[in-house]
């Protein structure tokens, strides 16, 4: 130990540098191709979740909108409901229109509602 030079010790911390900057330039590089070759399954995936999510929304707006007209025409028909039937119908009616449903079944709900039949 006693035996070093500055030149090593300059050489020493030279080849460290080198050396640390390497590993970062290889990092960096792999990083961004990494990233250039993910990009487009990232896209991929966003869109096919976006139309995965659009498809369950539709299908669960259909659904409700089925139950929610068997419900409008149970008291269109003078068949008795219980409070939970009438409160599990306003929170479907509530998810209809969030999201998105407004139609025939609005109008009909909004009737029943004018005439106090729910």
């Amino acid at each position: 130990m006693e035996n070093i030079s500055l030149g090593q010790i300059a050489a020493i911390i030279t080849f460290a540098s080198i050396f640390i900057g390497a590993i970062t330039g290889i990092i960096t590089f792999s990083k961004n191709f990494i990233s250039k070759i993910l990009k487009p399954l990232n896209q991929k995936i966003d869109h096919l979740e976006k139309v995965s999510t659009n498809s369950r929304n539709n299908i669960e707006l259909e659904l409700i909108k089925i139950i929610l007209i068997n419900f409008i025409n149970d008291i269109e028909e003078g068949v008795p409901k219980t409070q939970i039937q009438k409160k599990n119908a306003y929170e479907l009616y509530d998810r209809y229109t969030t999201l998105g449903g407004n139609s025939y079944v609005h109008d009909r709900w909004e009737k029943l509602m004018n005439e106090g039949k729910i």
